[in-house]
């Protein structure tokens, strides 16, 4: 008897179904433990390793970069389970693991933990897709667009100025907010209440583009640590009137590298 109850020499779909839920445990089922194991792990390992080359490359090769990492994600994952179905015998002894609740625990292990901290990892400590759901950065980023987020940038060079950047809300740590990085360690800046002050060493002095905006005026300086990456490209855009085209594959952040006299 195989896994669904029927004999192994009517069908071969079971390999298959097995191997789109998973990459590797269509071969798992032909009785590959270890193989079925191994492409589980190139599938996690073409997605880290793809996308921290992907946020290398420069701005006009982020959004076609990372594209291209997600192609290969998904036609290896298509491939596996290809594979699996086609290699599937129908006169293979069935192995002594060959029960549906053994494939619902690996499942479980690699696809609802490891999987999922694979993901979380990526999205922690390398790249982040988000959607704009608020207005504080108009005219230059808006509602609707969405915006993928290198969480790597400031790893590779400080900060800059003019920089959009994701950061912690100072008011709720549980919030994010997007906005531009209107003054460096150390330069000096002008509020109304104080007259000219110099932003703190390990600081960012931080504004909206709408002028209702809040920003460092209203909750204060931002410490380095809580610059959670740097805006780089618009991936998609959509609002009220459609699509926007034209705002697709747009420059977030007005340039990739600060001049000299930006550096801190």
């Amino acid at each position: 008897m195989t896994l669904l109850g029927v004999r192994n020499k009517n069908i071969r779909w079971p390999a298959l179904i097995l191997g789109m839920t998973m990459p590797g445990l269509g071969q798992i089922y032909n009785g590959e433990l270890l193989g079925g194991l191994c492409f589980f792990a190139i599938y996690q390992m073409i997605a880290i390793a793809g996308l921290r080359s992907a946020v290398i490359l420069p701005d006009n090769l982020l959004v076609a970069g990372t594209g291209v990492v997600l192609f290969f994600v998904v036609a290896f994952y298509l491939w596996t389970a290809v594979e699996a179905g086609r290699k599937s015998s129908p006169s293979a002894e069935p192995k002594k693991y060959n029960r549906w609740y053994f494939y619902l625990a690996v499942w479980l292990v690699c696809m609802a933990g490891i999987n999922s901290l694979t993901i979380h990892f990526v999205r922690f400590s390398t790249i982040e897709a988000f959607k704009i759901a608020g207005a504080s950065m108009q005219p230059s980023v808006l509602r609707g667009d969405f915006v993928l987020v290198d969480k790597t940038a400031y790893q590779r060079q400080a900060p800059c100025l003019n920089d959009v950047v994701v950061l912690t809300d100072p008011d709720n740590r549980s919030r994010v907010l997007l906005r531009k990085i209107a003054a460096l360690p150390g330069q000096p800046i002008s509020e109304p209440a104080d007259g000219q002050l110099k932003v703190p060493h390990g600081m960012v002095y931080v504004s909206g583009e709408n002028p209702e905006a809040t920003g460092s005026s209203y909750f204060g300086f931002i410490p380095l640590r809580d610059l959670l990456g740097k805006a780089r490209r618009i991936y998609w855009s959509s609002g009220p009137d459609g699509i926007r085209w034209g705002r697709i594959g747009m420059k977030v952040s007005p340039q990739n590298e600060c001049s000299e006299g930006q550096k801190k």
